[in-house]
């Protein structure tokens, strides 16, 4: 059977939707980006505008090449749950756990990094952004960060953005300069999720959508996409990054990021290192980084992103989502990494390079990492 890979501009009033088919393989990120520009009513003025974003956010990484977050930016999230069937109306626990996997993936203390090929490991990037959910609501009263809505709708498109819409059945944003709106819902056409990118203007529209089935680690999540990626994914399109192999399909296009291998196309499954070495004419024996979040391979092969894509998300959020700089609307807005108290942790287990669980004693002049109950890892070596 046919699956749907698309990539679409799409139609929120006023714009226009380019759809792309191909077949056999059901697309990790099927929806790719969803620009959702308000006002802008031809492909000239789409094109422009992501020109003068991506100039502006060049002039301010060559005004910042040493540029070093000294501020933890915090994230206030809003998950407006749209639900028909009572299994679409997800738990608390499993959107707990959604923030948690954000948290840990653009922090990279996620408990996989340490499978991200050597050859990588000196630009993987911790981001120094988190998440949580909003502790104050549009009005400054109390809220959990969670909205839950029951329509009549059985599934959602991404054409016309209806779950965005309360009179198409969905949930209206809250103020979208000030919070990152996630609308969980039922997708229709194998759709794992989509986002707005930050260009245009930051409209009603702005935010993330994700499939009820690929969000969060526990209660409705099917494999291979139950490791909360969809997420990450999705967040780096809405913080400006784009896929590796950069526009269109099989393009070795440009994603406006140094640091990443030029590649020719996008991956599925798990692939084994190195994969397409030397594509598009390169002198590259490492291949493609499958393994970032803006690849399409299995959520359990995901593992980082890098510097360079670090330093294009902090620019955005300095050009685009001013707000997040500053605010109190998760009970301290963003803090001083200095400041940040770091909890006793419970040990889980402590592996080699290949992951093999490691039993006491311990050999000396050996690298081992230890795996703590709060998804940190450290490397160490007990020297003799």
């Amino acid at each position: 059977m046919n699956k749907l890979k698309a990539t679409l501009l799409t139609k929120t009033g006023l714009n226009r939707v380019l759809i792309r088919l191909s077949h056999e393989i059901m697309e990790k990120h099927a929806s790719i980006e969803n620009l959702a520009l308000i006002g802008i009513r031809t492909r000239g003025e789409i094109i422009a505008k992501r020109i003068k974003l991506e100039k502006d956010i060049q002039k301010w990484i060559t005004k910042n090449p040493d540029y070093h977050q000294k501020t933890i930016i915090t994230v206030p999230v809003v998950v407006h749950v749209v639900y028909n069937a009572p299994q679409e109306n997800i738990s608390d626990q499993q959107i707990q756990s959604q923030i948690d996997v954000l948290n840990k993936d653009y922090r990279r203390t996620n408990i996989d990094n340490i499978m991200t090929p050597s050859v990588w490991t000196s630009i993987a990037a911790d981001c120094e952004i988190e998440f949580c959910l909003a502790s104050t609501d549009p009005n400054g009263n109390n809220t959990n960060g969670i909205t839950r809505t029951q329509t009549t709708t059985s599934s959602f498109s991404m054409q016309g953005d209806p779950v965005k819409d309360a009179s198409s059945g969905g949930k209206d944003a809250w103020p979208n300069n000030d919070y990152l709106n996630i609308w969980v819902c039922k997708l229709s056409g194998g759709l794992l999720g989509y986002a707005t990118t930050p260009f245009g203007s930051i409209g009603s529209d702005d935010g993330v959508v994700i499939g009820y089935s690929y969000f969060g680690t526990m209660g409705t999540v099917q494999n291979p996409y139950n490791k909360g990626r969809t997420a990450t994914h999705e967040v780096g399109h809405w913080l400006n990054l784009e896929h590796l192999w950069g526009g269109g399909w099989g393009s070795c296009g440009n994603d406006n990021v140094s640091d990443t291998p030029t590649q020719e196309e996008e991956n599925y499954g798990c692939p084994a290192f190195p994969h397409n070495a030397n594509s598009c004419n390169t002198t590259n024996s490492n291949g493609d980084m499958f393994m970032n979040y803006m690849d399409y391979s299995n959520d359990g092969c995901m593992n980082l992103f890098t510097q360079g894509q670090k330093t294009r998300m902090i620019a955005a959020i300095s050009q685009s989502r001013q707000n997040l700089l500053n605010h109190n609307l998760c009970g301290g807005g963003t803090s001083d990494i200095d400041e940040l108290i770091t909890s006793k942790r419970a040990l889980i287990k402590i592996v080699d390079i290949l992951g093999r669980e490691v039993k006491l004693p311990l050999e000396k002049n050996r690298t081992l990492f230890y795996i703590y109950e709060d998804g940190t890892v450290e490397k160490k070596m007990l020297i003799e």
